[in-house]
């Protein structure tokens, strides 16, 4: 029999990816006003059909043609002088501009819709990213930097490169780099080799002067860019003798500024994505903020990278979804050419697990981002700013560990064409996966929750519980159903203060700080549900009855009562008893010690 002949497998079709994504419209209907409402609605869905139609021709490549779209570097021209000319493919050098023209940065310092301009270019973001082939990484360092820039830049640094890191110009816009990992340290930024001298050492140094730096920086993301945010040291040891710097990486001419790229790292994905290890020699940076106060003047970037990476860890998990749900649609059944996946209970419940992730990261994620908005525009209480910096950190280790868990199993759904390159999942898995690494891992991430509670000494948490609490009493009214969910959630707090308490008492149980990142995360993304199914109450909306179903399967979920009983163990535990388990788990993970065991 030839291919042509017999059955043939009708191809599944993506959807618009806005129109038939209800959890989205739903969130954003209830958190905008609804003058702004309407623009961002009308908005999206010009986008979402530029999305389908060019920006989707443009990343087909890298599912047909992987190799195609990888970079390269030539280092030295035919004459043996060092160029370091980098090449990155034709669909990655388009998305970049199709950003700029679409405004995923400038959006948000046009600030056309005030608090809510964030929200707009996020939701933006969330649609572009599955296609995007990884330029929303970029994109996240050049919004960090013109933030840091907004916040303690020079009035003539402001002048002279926020308008071009905003740019709505494809032929103008410029992108950033932000370089603090280097090879002693990893995470650790206060192990820093790089160092930077004032270019005039005769005058007290201040923002805006310039610096030589010599250093190596380990990992460089968006290699390509125009310039880089880079910590170097001009103090002492640790993190406190760090200063900041602006890099512009080459001259009007494109002669290099004293950076080279060693080599470009070999990564499991990412692929078009330029990521190098970069030797820096002799090159002159401008001080941005403070001297000394780089770890802290660098922190507003970590805010806005963290967010993004949050939203693209939920775009992959949208994608997937996407695909399975398409793909229901088109396959048969049991040897029925008229029964369709999509009918099968079995494999509905399976994907209906990954649609309530998709859900309670989706309203997790946005109402963070509303937080940055109100703060960006001077909205924000001392409590919601408080909030803010909580969750930053939890959100982008929630959603990384939480989405890409899921895309295996959803794999699963497309069987054998799972597996395939062709239907993106190889891709969507191997790009979501750096979301675990990228801007700290979840092990990190929860020592900067650690470290917020210590800073404020708890008061961070008590203005997140107090918040819950007002949620929780503000809407049991409208969900009476969801009475004993709403007693697990109190319960689930009460934990949330004796765990904090717990923490702030030394000696600190290391095993703590990550099952707490996690119970932060399961409350804050229940209390936004139900924000949302409050809402949907309220305006009698068809998806009322569904929207308080999610709450209860989300409070009741594996995965915060295993977090739950993680924590109260932590705190419950005697300090013989947590030695004994701490060794037995250093046990099981690198041996035990003495030589073999007698019989």
């Amino acid at each position: 029999m030839k291919v042509e002949q017999g059955f043939q497998q009708m191809p599944l079709v993506l959807p618009l990816p806005y129109s038939s994504d209800q959890a989205l419209q739903s969130l954003l209907e209830r958190t905008l006003p609804h003058s702004v409402h309407g623009k961002v609605d009308d908005e999206l869905r010009q986008f979402e059909r530029r999305i389908a139609g060019p920006i989707r021709d443009l990343a087909s490549v890298a599912d047909t043609l992987p190799s195609s779209i990888e970079p390269s570097i030539t280092q030295f021209d035919q004459w043996g002088q060092r160029v370091d000319k980098l090449h990155t493919s034709t669909s990655w050098q388009r998305l970049k501009g199709i950003a700029a023209d679409e405004g995923l940065v400038g959006i948000a310092f046009e600030r056309q819709e005030g608090e809510f301009s964030r929200t707009r270019v996020f939701a933006k973001s969330y649609l572009f990213a599955p296609d995007g082939l990884y330029v929303g990484c970029p994109l996240s360092m050049t919004d960090g930097c013109a933030r840091v820039l907004e916040l303690v830049g020079t009035e003539q640094q402001k002048r002279e490169y926020i308008p071009l890191l905003c740019s709505r110009d494809p032929a103008k816009a410029w992108t950033a780099g932000q370089w603090m990992t280097e090879r002693p340290g990893g995470s650790d930024v206060g192990l820093t080799e790089t160092t930077a001298r004032p270019l005039n050492p005769s005058s007290t140094p201040k923002p805006g002067d310039k610096f030589v730096l010599d250093g190596f920086k380990w990992f460089s993301s968006a290699t390509d860019g125009d310039v880089a945010l880079a910590l170097a040291r001009t103090g002492g040891k640790g993190s406190k003798g760090l200063s900041l710097f602006l890099i512009r990486l080459r001259d009007g001419e494109g002669r290099t500024n004293g950076v080279y790229v060693h080599r470009l790292k070999k990564k499991f994905g990412t692929k078009a994505l330029p990521t190098a290890e970069l030797s820096i020699e002799g090159a002159i940076g401008e001080l941005v903020g403070p001297l000394n106060s780089g770890v802290k003047t660098i922190s507003s970037v970590l805010n806005i990278t963290r967010l993004h990476s949050s939203i693209s860890c939920l775009s992959s998990l949208t994608r997937a979804l996407q695909l399975v749900k398409a793909f229901a649609e088109v396959r048969h059944i049991a040897g029925d050419l008229g029964a369709k996946l999509k009918d099968n209970a079995m494999h509905t419940s399976a994907i209906a697990g990954s649609e309530i992730v998709h859900r309670a990261v989706l309203q997790l994620s946005f109402g963070t981002i509303g937080l940055l908005g109100k703060t960006e525009t001077g909205k924000a209480s001392e409590g919601e700013k408080a909030r803010l910096r909580l969750l930053t950190p939890v959100v982008k280790a929630f959603a990384a560990e939480l989405t890409t868990s899921e895309l295996p199993r959803l794999m699963e759904g497309l069987g054998g064409q799972g597996y395939m390159v062709e239907n993106q999942f190889a891709r969507l898995i191997a790009d979501a996966n750096v979301e675990r690494i990228w801007e700290g891992t979840t092990s990190i991430l929860a020592l900067d929750v650690v470290r917020v509670a210590a800073q404020t000494k708890g008061e961070a948490i008590k203005e997140f519980i107090a918040w819950a609490n007002q949620v929780l009493s503000s809407t049991s009214s409208s969900l009476p159903s969801l009475s004993s969910t709403f007693s697990t959630l109190k319960s689930r707090l009460d934990l949330l203060t004796l765990a904090t308490r717990t923490l702030l008492t030394p000696p600190v149980d290391l095993r703590l700080p990550r099952p707490l990142l996690f119970l932060v995360g399961y409350l804050a993304s229940s209390l936004h549900l139900i924000e949302q199914a409050a809402w949907s109450a309220s305006h009698n909306r068809t998806e009322a009855g569904m929207d308080a179903w999610v709450v209860e399967r989300w409070v009741g979920d594996g995965g915060a009562r295993e977090v739950e009983r993680r924590v109260r163990e932590c705190v419950g535990m005697s300090g013989e008893e947590r030695e004994r388990k701490m060794r037995r788990e250093k046990e099981v993970v690198y041996g035990v010690s003495g030589g073999r065991s007698k019989l």
